[in-house]
């Protein structure tokens, strides 16, 4: 059945039990309110996440669920809103567990916001909600970065473009370039914006009592951060911004159409990949 609305929230409840009789799969975007530059709108990573998932959804004939608007970021400026990383993760978690409840088997989790506090906690929170939930052994889930399809976006990783910069604003502009305010594109000191592009966890001061590995140290913004632009804004275009967008939406459906196919073979023949168990005493990585 082809949809006429991919928004589940636009549909009634007998549509998505007319939908889940051929197709089980569901795209759950996620982003924060957070700060983008002077430049860029605090929903940039919310609007990525819309904007791909439904493009996505189209191509796959599958529906988008609700968009989780808050995630952490770690940043402090007005209007970032931080949530725990553990909270999203079990919140996560839980949609996933109503979902499967109700028939869908395919869980394609689409991050607007990539900070890998979240990412990594997501991914490990959602494997051990499978591992203590026999009943969900039969679901794929798929942690899917906007970028992780865009060739154009991992060469200005190379480049040391990270946060609010050339592929962001490039994005933006394609997509809403009316909320996109260049003339208030700003960077930090050159100094300090250089050592984000190094590094761009550089932003974090990070203090402790000791010298002891072990000991938590307490993080906090740095305060030389002003601006908090990560890479080189003032390079962006829209044209980048839609080529990047194209290759996120083609060889992205075209990737996570053959993972559904696979996963619903899978499921009929019961056979499964089995991995080794990784690095060998991760206990002496703590």
């Amino acid at each position: 059945m082809a949809l006429t609305h991919y928004k589940m929230m636009d549909c009634t409840f007998p549509e998505v039990q007319e939908y889940l009789k051929n197709n089980k799969t569901i795209i759950i975007p996620y982003g924060l309110s957070e700060q983008h530059g002077r430049h860029l709108p605090l929903g940039t990573d919310v609007f990525t996440a819309e904007y791909v998932s439904l493009a996505l959804a189209e191509k796959l004939d599958c529906l988008v669920a609700p968009t989780l608007n808050y995630t952490f970021s770690g940043g402090m400026f007005p209007g970032t809103i931080n949530v725990k990383p553990n909270t999203l993760s079990n919140l996560i978690g839980e949609i996933i567990e109503s979902l499967h409840l109700q028939g869908f088997r395919n869980f394609i989790i689409m991050p607007g916001h990539c900070g890998s506090e979240s990412l990594l906690h997501l991914k490990e929170s959602l494997r051990i909600l499978k591992w203590l939930n026999p009943a969900l052994s039969d679901a794929m889930m798929l942690l899917i970065k906007v970028s992780d399809f865009s060739k154009t976006r991992y060469q200005l990783f190379d480049d040391r473009d990270y946060h609010a910069a050339n592929a962001e604003t490039s994005l933006m502009l394609h997509l809403i370039g009316d909320r996109v305010r260049l003339e208030e594109l700003a960077t930090d000191e050159e100094e300090v914006a250089e050592r984000l592009r190094q590094d761009p966890d550089s932003y974090q001061l990070r203090e402790s009592f000791t010298e002891l590995p072990q000991e938590v140290v307490q993080t906090s913004q740095r305060a030389d951060i002003k601006v908090g632009v990560m890479g080189y804004p003032e390079k962006a275009n829209k044209e980048r911004g839609k080529q990047i967008f194209t290759e996120c939406i083609e060889v992205g459906a075209e990737v996570l159409a053959q993972a559904i196919k696979d996963a619903d073979e899978a499921r009929k023949s019961g056979k499964r990949i089995v991995h080794d168990n990784g690095a060998h005493l991760k206990i002496r990585s703590v």
